[in-house]
């Protein structure tokens, strides 16, 4: 254990939390759900950052970090689609992010079973997937916070620009997955 696996497991844990004060909190809880979605996206970057900084990069760290991004992403998603009662988008925009993103989680473990395991790092067009995930959610969950507690209904501009970022999403998730497969495809 080093401190950027700490952090990844700090952002495990607040995988769970986050979601469930969005899905059963008030507006108290619901705020402070945001306050620790800010917390567990800096420590995705505090994380990596200190482990290249001071050499501390295990192949731990490189299994739990991305299954820490998909608990926090995931849930969220989930919990502000049309799944739950908070509908902010459809829930089609999720499944491709969810399938994508337990399709390569399995694949990566199956890499770790081989005799000689494989750990697949981060590529780049994975981690800007998760960084447009990361700018979705808030913006999503800034219109939920609008239309459930503010004064008057979001304009229609703001569900055009949540519609343009949920493209971008899952743009971006398609291209990733690709980019892996694409990368990976002998290993399978």
């Amino acid at each position: 254990m080093n401190v950027p696996n700490i952090l990844t497991l700090l952002r495990i844990v607040l995988g769970f939390i986050v979601p469930m004060l969005l899905l059963y909190g008030d507006m108290n809880s619901r705020i402070i759900a945001a306050v620790l979605f800010t917390i567990a996206g800096v420590t995705d970057y505090l994380d990596g950052w200190y482990a290249r900084k001071y050499n501390l990069v295990t192949k731990l760290g490189a299994i739990l970090d991305p299954i820490a991004d998909k608990i926090i992403l995931l849930g969220c998603f989930i919990v502000l689609s049309s799944f739950t009662d908070l509908n902010v988008f459809s829930y089609w925009w999720v499944i491709p992010i969810f399938l994508r993103e337990v399709l390569i989680t399995i694949v990566r473990l199956v890499f770790l079973t081989k005799k000689k395991p494989l750990v697949v790092a981060a590529s780049w067009s994975g981690k800007a997937k998760t960084i447009m995930q990361f700018i979705t959610l808030p913006v999503a969950y800034f219109i939920f916070m609008f239309r459930t507690y503010g004064p008057v209904e979001p304009s229609a501009w703001m569900d055009y620009v949540l519609l343009a970022l949920l493209i971008s999403s899952v743009a971006f998730t398609l291209q990733s997955g690709w980019s892996f497969f694409s990368k990976n495809w002998k290993h399978l």
